[in-house]
């Protein structure tokens, strides 16, 4: 894949510099999805793709060469987005119009939970795939609200019990990893407001706190990350 012809914006979510205090879970999520899509997509078929808040849709590449129509959607004024609307509101689209909905860490900021999974089932096809990511355990981050967190056994409560069926739960980032994550983001949030010096002392900190959360993912056991993650990656077919 040839990143950089990605936007930056795109790529400071998908791929940001090892220094960066979010390098190392981001890549782990851009692989997640990267392993995961291509199975989704069948050879010689367009598909209609809705990215339910989209921010600076990230993901869209994966989708290159597959794409009847794919169409951003996000809450508030999101340029990058062809749909803006207000929390609540239902979407301008019709029943089934859509063969994949991709939701990417976008759940933890919705209020309304019971209302987005209801417009999610009902203008997705039969069949079609709902891709979904949020959060397990992380650090408060408005955007502007930030409402929630999920184990395993809840999503996939909320995804059958909103008629569809979960065919494959990814975990992202374990919990060994996750308390040097939080202790990272606590020291990037604080070097964010003391200016250019302490963005600067920054980067070595975040450097070794990236190696030491590989090393901690290393040996945390599988059984122990698909409990406890910092992030999810659901995959439900509507029935």
């Amino acid at each position: 894949m040839n990143y950089n012809k990605l936007p930056k914006d795109v790529l400071s979510v998908i791929r940001p510099p090892i220094w960066d205090a979010y390098y190392y879970v981001s890549s782990l999520t851009r692989k997640a999805y990267e392993k995961t899509v291509p199975v989704l997509l069948k050879s010689n078929t367009k598909y209609n793709i809705l990215d339910f808040g989209c921010g600076a849709k990230p993901y869209e590449y994966l989708f290159e060469g597959y794409i009847n129509k794919y169409v951003g959607v996000d809450v508030g004024e999101n340029p990058k987005a062809e749909i803006n609307i207000v929390p609540g509101e239902k979407l301008p689209f019709n029943d089934n119009e859509f063969d994949i909905i991709l939701s990417s860490q976008v759940l933890e900021h919705v209020e309304n939970v019971e209302q987005y999974m209801n417009e999610c089932r009902r203008v997705l096809r039969g069949g079609g795939h709902l891709l979904l990511s949020t959060h397990g355990t992380w650090q408060y981050h408005a955007s502007p609200y930030d409402y929630y967190r999920w184990t395993r056994i809840g999503l996939n409560y909320l995804l059958e019990s909103h008629g569809f069926i979960v065919e494959k739960c990814t975990p992202i980032l374990g919990q060994l990893a996750i308390t040097s994550q939080l202790r990272l983001s606590f020291y990037h949030s604080f070097a964010n407001m003391t200016g250019t010096l302490g963005k600067v002392l920054l980067a070595p900190v975040s450097l070794f706190y990236q190696l030491k959360m590989m090393l901690e993912d290393l040996i945390t056991p599988k059984r122990v990350k698909e409990r406890d993650s910092a992030i999810f990656l659901m995959i439900a077919r509507k029935k």
